[in-house]
């Protein structure tokens, strides 16, 4: 029989070496089956800073490691961010179901890594590297996992082995959508068909997530807004009233700046220090944009800047101006912070265009009617994402993003787009009005112009008149009475001489009366009114035919009938002169007028066979008067003149 001391003391010895080994004992994170969404290693996980090839041994002792989390976000892990290299461990059993089968494994991080399974090394994210500046971290998007196909083999209990370089950046992001863990891993089934591209630096494949292509996405709203910005500056260049489309086309600008660089960094670039950097110039280029916008809501409804503005140009501002001077406000790099400003810029357009339609401003609808729709679209974005997380259903997600985030956008290149149409179409209309005008004045101008040469031509008519009867009743008739008294002269007493003289005069006296004569009844004859410029032309060239050896040939038209009175009036002046040109200066002994119309013209042609070139009047007074007539009626004079051949002047009216 054992005495009770010595049982109690064998019983405790017996109890601490059970708990010790229990203790001691590695946990298994057990795996009998693997759903849809592939099953997340969050436990069983152990680490050990340094560095040492040993530890991906599958024998390896591993028990006095660390327990550790490495789902967690990294700023929640502060022992890990303190080292610069090292390892985690976690050992799996697999379900006999799940024996000789290819999985995926993708992670989700944000460090280098390098994967063994069972000692053998299958893959890695990044580079990991004992000099800290050869590191280059990993990050892993949602929607474009990175995959290592691994094979479970025979066996039931495997080991997977990390090991890991974390390299801290100046400007590290938190985010709720893409949340920053330090390490996640995935493992699920192999899917072939989801497989979309080979990364020839990392050498592993990549499986699309959720059947969705966001980078496809980026370009698309890169082009919109592209295009969204060619429109509102177009709007601006032709109408330079309406400055909120040239703040809302830059706007569009560094919003296409913006997704066409988040496309390419999501589709070719997922080291971290690309990251890092696009993430930095994301936020740097876009809450500028929202605030471009902000400013053409402002401006469009033509309302006061106030606080709440002032307040979110100078976050912003604030914003920008940390990077350059080194400084580290780590509110204003916080995602959810970010998220927020951005938030507050729309949730402002929102405010301002319930002000603007209350005050019942032209077009306030459509705007409010955006913003309402970015309100819904991202309230129900939050309220979908505590339920949906990373899973197939993520493409709900990203179409309530981004229908959220264009619906302000859209609204406001609608009100802009009708507001120039309205402007267009009122320019329109006044330019209409404008011309019926001018229509209206150029025929008031058309028939003050006629009465004014209609009472010139009168005026002329009545000054040849006055002009031909002084002629002949002044001039005419001393020329008259000079005749009579050289009569009175007896002739009897003169000498041959003076008989001589005496005829000479005689005769000189009876050609100017003869030509005052002719003179008088051409400036304006008396049946020129009652049969036109055609008879009258006649009659006048047949005058000067019975007393010149130099004879005219006239050619007109059979049908040319009567035309408007001024041109009339001025070719039967152009006429005159042309003819008395020829009489004193051209020395010819034949000369032509032919008269020709058409429904589009008259033709007025005067020529002649005398030396061609010869001078008019001493000043060119002869001449000058042709062409002030020709002038007045809007015709065209040319003359051609070709010395001992003759001159030939046509006129077209």
């Amino acid at each position: 029989m054992i005495p009770l001391g010595l049982f109690m003391k064998r019983y405790i010895i017996v109890l601490l070496l059970y708990s010790f080994s229990a203790i001691s004992q590695t946990p298994v994170f057990k795996i009998d089956s693997i759903p849809t969404e592939g099953i997340l290693l969050d436990k069983g996980w152990k680490w050990h800073a340094g560095d040492n090839p040993d530890f991906a041994k599958p024998d390896f002792d591993d028990s006095h490691w660390e327990s550790i989390d490495p789902t967690k976000d990294a700023d929640d892990l502060p022992q890990i961010k303190k080292v610069g290299i090292g390892w985690i461990r976690i050992n799996l059993k697999l379900d006999s179901t799940l024996k000789n089968t290819i999985l995926s494994l993708y992670t989700y991080q944000g460090i280098a890594s390098e994967f063994y399974y069972n000692g053998l090394f299958i893959g890695n994210f990044g580079r990991v590297s004992q000099n800290p500046d050869e590191v280059k971290a990993f990050f892993s998007f949602n929607y474009l996992k990175p995959v290592i196909h691994l094979y479970t083999g025979e066996k039931e209990e495997q080991v997977l082995s990390i090991r890991f370089a974390y390299k801290d950046f100046l400007l590290y992001q938190r985010y709720d959508l893409h949340k920053s863990s330090f390490l996640s891993v995935v493992l699920n089934i192999t899917d072939p068909k989801k497989v979309v591209l080979r990364d020839a630096f990392h050498g592993n494949n990549y499986e699309q997530f959720g059947n969705f292509d966001v980078p496809n996405l980026d370009y698309f709203k890169a082009g919109l807004f592209f295009i969204l910005c060619i429109l509102h500056l177009s709007f601006y260049h032709y109408n330079r009233f309406q400055k909120a489309n040239i703040f809302f086309g830059l706007g569009c600008f560094l919003l296409f700046i913006i997704y066409l660089y988040q496309a390419t960094i999501n589709r070719y670039f997922y080291d971290m220090s690309y990251i890092q950097i696009f993430t930095n110039i994301y936020w740097f280029i876009r809450h500028p944009a929202y605030i471009f916008q902000l400013t053409a809501v402002y401006l469009i409804f033509n309302i006061r800047i106030g606080w709440i503005y002032k307040s979110l140009s100078l976050v912003v501002l604030l914003a920008l101006f940390m990077p350059i001077f080194r400084l580290n406000f780590a509110f204003l790099y916080d995602t959810n912070n970010r998220v927020f400003i951005s938030t507050a810029i729309f949730f402002e357009v929102t405010r301002i265009s319930i002000l603007a339609y209350r005050a019942k401003k032209d077009g306030a609808k459509i705007i409010l009617t955006g913003s309402i729709c970015f309100v819904l679209l991202i309230f129900a974005t939050y309220l979908f994402h505590s339920y949906l997380l990373l899973n197939e259903n993520m493409i709900i997600l990203h179409v309530l993003t981004n229908l959220g985030t264009l619906s302000i956008p859209i609204s406001i290149t609608l009100f802009l787009s009708r507001e120039f149409a309205q402007t267009s179409k009122s320019l329109k209309l006044t330019l209409d009005e404008v011309q019926v005008l001018s229509l209206e004045k150029q025929a008031t101008l058309q028939k003050q112009n006629a009465e004014l040469q209609a009472a010139l031509l009168k005026g002329q008519t009545t000054e040849r008149q006055r002009v031909a009867l002084d002629l002949h009743d002044n001039l005419g008739s001393t020329l008259t009475s000079i005749g009579f008294s050289m009569e009175a002269i007896d002739k009897s007493k003169m000498t041959d001489t003076e008989k001589d003289i005496y005829k000479n005069l005689q005769e000189m006296v009876t050609k100017a009366y003869n030509d005052v004569r002719l003179l008088s009844h051409n400036l304006l004859p008396e049946d020129f009114e009652k049969l036109g410029f055609t008879a009258t032309l006649e009659s006048f060239i047949r005058k000067i035919n019975k007393n010149s050896t130099l004879q005219f040939h006239l050619n007109i038209d059979e049908n040319f009938g009567r035309i408007d009175s001024k041109i009339e009036f001025e070719l039967y002046s152009i006429c005159l002169e042309l003819v008395n040109n020829i009489r004193k200066h051209s020395k010819a002994t034949l000369a032509k007028i032919e008269l020709t119309r058409t429904e589009k013209q008259i033709k007025l042609t005067v020529s002649d066979n005398g030396i061609g070139i010869f001078k008019n009047d001493s000043d060119g007074k002869g001449m000058k008067n042709v062409q002030a007539r020709v002038d007045a009626i809007g015709g065209v004079w040319k003359v051609k003149s070709i010395e001992g051949e003759g001159v030939v002047n046509e006129i077209v009216v």
